[in-house]
């Protein structure tokens, strides 16, 4: 009988090939049921971890282990992961977080000789190294040569089609039927449709009967008028201050031959006249020096606006805002006004010192004077010698530059004022929120350029200024019977002479330097300014009623001028017979414009010959409604139109068919006895038969 094993001993089991520890008891005998025998318990985790972890993780020496570990060293020493025996991949030991928590900063385990380098070791001694067994997913192939197929050689010449070509122009009756078969989406250079409508057709039915027709009792010339925004009112101011209300309602109860009212406002001539936007007020301009604000329900004055050293020329409330108003004088000067502020230091000798005075809140001083005037001016009063002297004077006298007309922006761009003078066709564009030295001139935010038929001549003056609908188009009524249109977004861009085609500035806002002038202009042989008095007036585009341009004339008879650019674009006096190509704006010629006209207006003015913009007379006058000039012209709420001359009367001008009939039957049954029409050209009547 064999001894037993001693007590704490490892004994090696060839069947089971692992290790076990032995209680000092003997195995209980196997009881009489089973016959397998009973075998010790397995190894606890309690027993493998005190049997796999070293009792000091400091010492790497093989002599402190037991018999039990130097025989599983030897059974483990020659694993079939190790490749290499000599040069281990893998750390022997594993780390013993116990230990390493004892110390306050985190360190790597020391590692000997016969340890392998591995994650564990320090990213500056050893960085970690990829899996050999990972391998990239995505393999890029290696480039290959694509062939193509040659491009097959054909040995016939290539076919060209044949180009477009433009048509000319084409009449009423052509454009019709092409219309009526579908015509083409654009025709032309810029064309977006055709409406298949004559620029006569627009003008043609303008007419005034004896009905229409009002004679002022006190015999005064009238100057100015203006109509109600809210209502068919109409207010005109004569030479002697009188303001007469008229009804121009086209109805059996209004009688437009009698004045609805009249009373005097001013001791001098009214030269300027307007509504305020919901007509409870009405602004008058006067040659006493002095404005005044009337209440339209009362007539009584509410303000007086009393700083102008001579004539007001013009008064213009701004838009959507009744308590600013500016007015425009004979002294250069132009002043915005506030009603709502009282300025009881302006006493004017006219009102005495209990009028109610309004105060000026802005002033542009000299607002159309030329700046080397004025830097001539300075240099003569610091030196005080007797030739600058002399040109002081002469400058004084130029610094005084009537500024003639006035007109404000619309909603939205209200602080915006536009003013006009009467030495030079140059608008000027301002904006009333800045401040002005009253030093020396004020500068504009932008200023125009003169026609370059002007420099060749002489400077015209301009009498009024009118904005479209949009006001994208501005109409300045220049005395050298032209009215000029000039873009308003080149205007409101300031000195842009990188637009022009003559200049290669790139330079934005320069002071001193002009920006671009008018792109095109209406001429008519009927239409003539010979005074200050000849005003504009424009109807808006509203319904089935086209945007139309009204004119005063010297010759007797307000002109219309129909503003659509599509109707210019398809002027037949564009078109020369013998080019294919619609000309350019810019480059369009003066003599081809005027070719069908038996009259032509350049004629009366040989300077104006060498006009480098479009000018268009298709213009309508209205003829035998006057028998002088018609100075002021302004539009009624329904489209009709109302013209005053100095013959002391008024004319109201509507629309119908009556007006053909005026033109075709003659003065038979005295059909025509103080009636007016539309005055056609051609054979326009004939093509409506």
């Amino acid at each position: 009988m064999s001894s037993p094993l001693p007590t704490g001993e490892c004994h090696y089991n060839p069947l089971s090939e692992m290790p076990f520890a032995l209680s000092s008891s003997p195995p209980p005998a196997p009881t009489m049921g089973s016959r397998k025998m009973k075998k010790p318990p397995p190894i606890t985790p309690k027993r493998f971890t005190r049997f796999f972890t070293p009792r000091n993780t400091k010492s790497g020496s093989s002599s402190t282990l037991g018999r039990s570990g130097r025989q599983l060293q030897e059974i483990t020493q020659s694993a079939i992961n190790r490749r290499n025996a000599t040069r281990r991949t893998t750390p022997r030991k594993t780390v013993n977080f116990a230990d390493a928590m004892e110390d306050t900063q985190p360190q790597t385990p020391e590692s000997n000789s016969r340890k392998r380098k591995g994650p564990y070791l320090s990213p500056e001694t050893s960085p970690a190294q990829s899996s050999p067994s990972k391998r990239c997913r995505y393999v890029t192939p290696p480039p290959f040569t694509i062939l193509q197929d040659e491009q097959p050689i054909f040995d016939e010449a290539p076919v060209f089609p044949a180009p477009i070509r433009r048509l000319k122009s084409l009449g009423g009756t052509s454009r019709i039927l092409q219309r009526s078969f579908g015509g083409i989406s654009s025709v032309g250079r810029g064309y977006v449709q055709d409406h298949c409508a004559s620029w006569q057709d627009h003008t043609a039915n303008f007419y005034s009967g004896s009905d229409d027709y009002h004679q002022l009792s006190q015999g005064a010339p009238p100057f100015c008028t203006a109509s109600c925004n809210t209502n068919f009112m109409v207010a005109v101011g004569d030479e002697d201050g009188w303001v007469h209300l008229l009804d121009a309602e086209d109805t059996a109860s209004s009688d437009f031959t009698k004045s609805h009212l009249s009373f005097r406002a001013h001791s001098n001539a009214i030269m300027d006249i307007q509504f305020s936007s919901d007509d409870m007020y009405l602004a008058t301009g006067s040659g006493d020096q002095t404005a005044q604000i009337l209440d339209a329900r009362t007539q009584q004055c509410v303000s007086v606006l009393a700083k102008h050293k001579s004539s007001v020329k013009q008064v213009r409330f701004q838009p959507g805002e009744d308590n600013i108003v500016a007015t425009s004088s004979r002294d250069g000067a132009v002043h915005i006004w506030d009603l709502r502020c009282s300025g009881g230091t302006n006493v004017h000798s006219a009102w005495g010192p209990d009028a109610p005075y309004a105060s000026s809140i802005r002033t542009f001083t000299s607002a159309h004077a030329d700046s080397a005037y004025g830097h001539m001016s300075s240099m003569a009063s610091m030196k005080g010698s007797r030739e600058m002297s002399g040109k002081s004077e002469a400058v004084n006298r130029r610094s005084d530059i009537s500024v003639t007309a006035l007109s404000f922006l619309p909603e939205g761009r209200k602080h915006l004022l536009l003013t006009a003078s009467d030495a030079s066709t140059s608008i000027k564009l301002w904006d009333i929120r800045g401040r002005y030295s009253l030093r020396g001139p004020a500068l504009p935010v932008s200023t125009t350029s003169q026609p370059k038929s002007h420099n060749k001549h002489r400077h015209y003056a301009v009498n009024s200024l009118t904005l479209n609908g949009d006001a994208t188009r501005l109409y300045a009524l220049s005395k050298d019977n032209t009215v000029y249109a000039y873009s308003m977004s080149h205007l409101i861009l300031g000195v842009a002479p990188e637009l022009s085609l003559q200049s290669s500035s790139q330079r934005f806002g320069a002071v001193g330097q002009e920006g671009l002038g008018p792109i095109y202009g209406f001429r008519h042989r009927n239409f003539h300014a010979g005074s200050f008095y000849v005003k504009a007036s424009l109807r808006k585009a509203q319904g089935d009623r086209s945007e139309l341009l009204a004119v005063g004339s010297t010759d007797g008879c307000p002109v219309l001028f129909p503003t659509d650019e599509r109707l210019l674009k398809r002027d037949p006096q564009q078109h020369d017979e013998e080019e294919d190509e619609l000309p350019q704006l810019s480059s369009v010629n003066t003599s081809q414009l005027h070719s069908s006209r038996s009259v032509s207006t350049s004629s009366r003015f040989p300077s104006l010959l060498e006009d480098t913009i479009p000018i268009y007379e298709h213009g309508t006058p209205l003829i035998r409604g006057h028998n002088a000039e018609v100075t002021s012209v302004s539009w009624l709420r329904n489209g009709a139109l109302v013209s005053v001359g100095d013959d002391c009367t008024v004319r109201r001008w509507k629309e119908g068919r009556q007006a053909r009939d005026l033109r075709l039957k003659g003065e038979t049954e005295g059909r025509r006895w103080q009636a007016g029409w539309a005055d056609v050209e051609g054979d326009y009547d004939e093509d409506d038969e």
